[in-house]
């Protein structure tokens, strides 16, 4: 099996039980606690380190000599943390402290996996590949998402929480051996650690001065970034919009399951078509179709009366959602020096992600006010009008591409 394969299916394996896993500790602390305060205590828990340890887990990534071996040592380590999660379940020892701690750690090693793969990607291809293996890496990624977020909906019903959890720890073994057959140049990563072990910044616990940093030597990106951070406020709270949809519009929560599946659907098309795509046309035209059509999916999905319609849009928002999420990380790959790619990769999508947030408490507040169909007619033409004028004004530059 070589080096591409090898990545896809372990990627599409840790995917796969990770959302066991994640899917299986909110329904724990929902049926051992009740109240939602906990869940509230859980979701900043888990939030909160992944942007505090962003940067340094970036940094750790930068210093090792061999990537394979931190994917190897990281996987065991997070197979350790659920596996004592499962042992909590299956002796029913309720303690919601340790369970945090637990998750928490598993959480942020766990995390380690997507940036040390997106560096090592830059070790074992050409920067020619680089969009194709992105988009591979997110077809997979989605398509273990898709199907396995189907599969623990239904086992959730009548399987102790236990074996999911040990579902998970099984798939961190698959991977440890898939990742252990990886024929990684080592020599390569040697040079590069080296260089990093003497250019290390002060700034290793501070993510804003590592995207600042980064930023501010190619200020082309800073439209690119904003956007991001404006669609991760806008498609945040994408839960709620499919509940509040199903209920409010098509009067059944049950069709709740559907839109998101249709949704994921959609962005597995999407990560697949984007293979073809960037072969034709450059990212910059990419990003620029994909800030176009995002706010006018949204507003089909939320103006629609008939539920073809509303699929329709779901599946349209999802296809073009990956024209722009894959392009930002090949242009990262493509700028970035090798030996602090980890840091900087981290730092910017942790960064980008404290806007979401404001998305999750802020519109559906909104949407409780104003409804949801005027919420997101009104987003969707306000997004729109800004996309209008960054492309009409050429803020997408040609650079980009280099």
């Amino acid at each position: 099996m070589n080096n591409k394969r090898i990545i896809l299916t372990s990627q599409f394996i840790n995917n796969f039980g990770s959302v066991f896993s994640r899917i299986a500790l909110i329904i724990l602390v929902t049926t051992w606690y009740r109240s939602p305060i906990y869940i509230g205590i859980y979701s900043f828990f888990l939030f909160i380190p992944r942007i505090i340890f962003a940067s340094p887990v970036g940094y750790l990534i930068d210093s090792r000599n061999n990537q394979k071996t931190l994917l190897l040592v990281s996987s065991f380590f997070a197979a350790v943390a659920i596996l004592i999660i499962a042992i909590m379940t299956f002796f029913k020892f309720h303690s919601f402290v340790l369970l945090i701690v637990l998750a928490v750690i598993y959480s942020v090693i766990s995390g380690i996996y997507t940036p040390s793969i997106t560096k090592l990607t830059v070790y074992l291809f050409d920067k020619s590949e680089f969009n194709d293996i992105n988009a591979s890496i997110s077809s997979a990624m989605t398509a273990a998402n898709l199907f396995s977020g189907i599969i623990v909906s239904y086992f959730v019903s009548f399987l102790p929480f236990t074996l999911l959890f040990l579902f998970d720890f099984a798939s961190y073994i698959f991977v440890m051996i898939l990742l252990s057959f990886l024929d990684v140049p080592q020599s390569i990563e040697r040079m590069e650690s080296h260089i990093a072990n003497e250019t290390r910044s002060v700034s290793m616990w501070n993510s804003f001065k590592v995207v600042k940093d980064f930023l501010r030597d190619f200020h082309y990106i800073i439209p690119v970034y904003i956007s991001a951070i404006l669609f991760n406020i806008l498609l945040a709270p994408m839960n709620v919009y499919l509940t509040q949809v199903s209920y409010h519009i098509f009067n059944n929560t049950k069709f709740t399951g559907l839109l998101e599946s249709f949704y994921s659907f959609g962005f597995l098309i999407g990560s697949l078509v984007y293979k073809f795509l960037c072969i034709k046309f450059p990212m910059n035209r990419l990003i620029q179709a994909s800030l176009l059509l995002v706010p006018i999916t949204l507003t089909l999905f939320g103006s629609a009366r008939t539920l073809p319609v509303a699929l329709i849009g779901l599946i349209g928002l999802g296809i073009v959602i990956p024209f722009f999420n894959i392009s930002s990380k090949t242009i990262i790959q493509n700028k970035v020096p090798r030996f602090k790619l980890g840091a900087i990769f981290n730092s910017y999508f942790a960064l980008m992600n404290l806007s979401q947030p404001v998305g999750l408490l802020g519109i559906p507040v909104l949407i409780t006010a104003f409804g949801i169909t005027n919420v997101l007619l009104v987003s969707g033409v306000f997004y729109l009008i800004a996309a209008i004028m960054l492309v009409l004004l050429n803020q997408i530059s040609v650079e980009l591409n280099e």
